[in-house]
């Protein structure tokens, strides 16, 4: 054997030992990156596209669905968030988008949403006039929508869009056959906002329920969103001498009519709906003009149940500049409906999300009864409207 040959035998092992303890290395490196790798394949994230007016007239009603969505989904990721069939870990995010009051953006924010494959659903919009022309649209793209405050009639409903809160027509008939009891109403006049389909609804059902509880409209006034001279409609209003005015306005718009119809003399009681008149922003802006004015809630907040208690006060800690109102809980509502039919569905697959919905049957822990039969419409069956006469900053009394 050649000096040349020890020597690359003697080199040979010193390339061994070092490859050796280069790939015990690496395999230790492998091991404690496996947990990690894993870890991430057993996760997760299923994305809600959260779509409300944020800005404009209506603005009041997206921003606390909004803030109800977001400690909805805190709640639900605090507590595990789901784990699927296979033992899957996921959590659930949101993604928020402001349709500003105009129903183009809406739609325009509908068809966007599902080119994202981690978003399954979405919830809103709250109010109407973004919630009405977005269900086609929900329909056509198989796209599972949850509303979250929108109460104006639907005309074609399709098996993809849903919504938590009451309507218009289930809840304005209780408000109107309380108050025109207790009032005595024999004429009421109306005005309402004709670019508003909820407000357009509320108007309409003034006017069918006007038969029933033996009233007469005296007045039916129409004005556009953004309006801010209602004098002409309020004249009219006026020389009728009505027993009591249905004012049908998102708040932005509604506190401007509220305060010219007190400014014109005309002191009889209002009435409105969505829970309006019990939003502080409504109080502070009428500086307290709707005194006495009635609407309807979808709980009553002044009497919470320890769950509903808990949630209005860590919203309100949470979100201070906007405080609790129904409009927060149709937030929160959206969200665990939404969870728990993607836990009954067992998937995050559109469809079978949009198919556990449609016989959804279950109570929030905010005390809420969701139920779905959809087919024939995605409205909730089991609503609870209670009517109240405000008496001060976000206070009231139940009639």
């Amino acid at each position: 054997m050649t000096t040349n040959d020890k020597g690359d035998k003697r080199m040979g092992r010193r390339i061994s030992r070092r490859r050796f303890t280069q790939m015990v290395a690496a395999a230790a490196g492998a091991s404690l990156f496996a947990p990690t790798i894993l870890r991430a394949q057993a996760k997760g994230v299923i994305k809600i596209a959260n779509i409300q007016p944020i800005t404009g007239a209506s603005a009041a009603y997206g921003i606390r669905a909004r803030d109800g969505a977001i400690l909805a989904l805190e709640d639900v990721n605090a507590a595990g968030g789901w784990k699927d069939a296979s033992g899957k870990l996921w959590t659930f995010e949101m993604v928020h988008s402001d349709m500003a009051n105009d129903p183009r953006q809406a739609v325009t924010l509908v068809r966007q949403a599902p080119f994202e494959a981690s978003i399954s659903v979405a919830i809103g919009p709250t109010n109407s006039v973004g919630y009405v022309p977005v269900v086609p649209v929900a329909g056509q793209l198989k796209f599972p929508l949850m509303g979250s405050g929108s109460g104006a009639p639907i005309k074609e409903w399709n098996p993809y869009s849903f919504r938590v809160n009451p309507v218009s027509t289930v809840a304005v008939p209780v408000l109107l056959r309380k108050v025109v009891a207790k009032e005595k109403v024999k004429t009421l006049a109306v005005i309402y906002d004709q670019t508003q389909d909820a407000q357009a609804g509320d108007a309409e059902v003034c006017r069918k329920m006007a038969a029933e509880l033996g009233y007469r409209i005296s007045a039916d006034e129409a004005f556009r969103s953004g309006d801010q001279d209602f004098s002409a409609q309020i004249s009219k209003i006026r020389s009728t001498r009505p027993d009591a005015v249905y004012v049908a306005a998102a708040t932005g718009d509604g506190v401007k009519v509220s305060t010219q119809v007190r400014e014109a003399g005309i002191d009889k009681p209002m009435l409105t709906g969505y829970g309006s008149f019990h939003d502080p922003v409504y109080w502070d802006g009428t500086k307290g003009l709707i005194t006495g004015c009635y609407t309807w809630l979808a709980q009553d907040l002044n009497a919470p149940t320890p769950q509903l208690k808990s949630f209005l006060d860590r919203y309100n800690k949470k979100f201070p500049q906007q405080e609790a109102t129904s409009f927060s809980s149709y937030g929160y509502d959206a969200v665990i409906a939404i969870v728990e039919a993607i836990k009954k569905a067992g998937s995050t697959d559109r469809e079978k999300i949009a198919a556990a919905m449609r016989s959804l049957d279950i109570t929030t822990p905010l005390g809420t009864r969701i139920t779905f039969k959809n087919p024939p419409d995605g409205n909730n069956l089991n609503p609870s409207v209670v009517v109240v006469q405000v008496n001060g900053r976000g206070t009231y009394t139940t009639v």
